[in-house]
């Protein structure tokens, strides 16, 4: 991923507000050394979990698939 991009994810609690959520925060970069071959620049979590922004009391689940669909 080149660019910052975003998602639109609705929380699970009573408003189901829709989110945005930077896929910068998701993608955690893992450190590679001279001697150890790339396989991938950045992991990406099976599932993560974030507050909602507005009501606070819901939760945000991103999985893993949201994430690629959106990275294509």
């Amino acid at each position: 991923m080149a660019k910052a991009q975003t998602i639109k994810v609705r929380c699970n609690g009573a408003g189901e507000h829709v989110n945005d959520v930077d896929l910068e925060k998701i993608v955690k970069p893992v450190v590679v050394t001279r001697s150890a071959t790339p396989s991938k620049p950045r992991e990406i979590p099976e599932r993560s979990v974030f507050k909602c922004k507005f009501c606070q009391e819901g939760r945000i689940v991103i999985t893993r698939e949201m994430v690629e669909e959106a990275a294509k």
